[in-house]
């Protein structure tokens, strides 16, 4: 019996090991200092490394490590969605133009949705499935996309809602790399 338990032990031991040597086999935990390079490296996989720049390094609320850094660009994409959402509500209080009311109304639907995935990433998060996170930060940008997607052809978008939207954007690809490195 003690050496069924001791090999019992034993396995559970190794497993936990190779999970932990295999989260963070690329060497950087979510605990590692966020450093200059690290923030240029992040940046420099992104589509608009200008904008991920002037995210990281202008803000004094960047945190240090990389788990802290992960939070605060989750929390900043849920902001931005937030606040999104309330100019799509206002601008389908405001317009005249039927085609721009119904497609405002569709947008809105998308933002609805990406807000319940950065939820979700939050949980994901907080129950440290990064890969959850990665998941839930492409369910947002397909629906960005699909917001964008409405406004194609007559009548062109006179609102703030696109560069809403590419802003949005720019800060998932942000997530998606962050997340993408924590869950190496």
């Amino acid at each position: 019996m003690d050496f069924i338990l001791g090999n019992s032990f034993l396995a559970s031991l190794l497993l936990i090991l190779s999970l932990v040597t295999f989260s963070y086999g690329n060497g950087i935990m979510p605990s590692t200092k966020v450093t200059d390079d690290m923030v240029k490296n992040i940046c420099s996989r992104t589509p608009n490394s200008s904008f991920c720049l002037d995210v990281l390094e202008s803000d004094l609320r960047v945190p240090e490590s990389l788990l802290g850094l992960a939070q605060f660009t989750i929390d900043l994409a849920h902001t931005n969605a937030t606040e999104t959402i309330k100019l799509i509500q206002s601008l389908i209080k405001q317009t005249k133009n039927p085609q721009l009311k119904q497609r405002y109304t569709l947008c809105s639907q998308n933002y609805d949705i990406a807000i319940g995935d950065l939820d979700q990433a939050k949980t994901d998060f907080s129950s440290r499935d990064y890969g959850g996170v990665n998941v839930e930060t492409t369910g947002v940008l397909n629906e960005i996309r699909d917001c964008e997607g409405r406004f194609e052809g007559a009548p062109a978008d006179p609102s703030r809602l696109p560069k809403r939207n590419k802003d949005l954007e720019n800060i998932c690809s942000i997530i998606l790399v962050i997340s993408n490195i924590m869950s190496q």
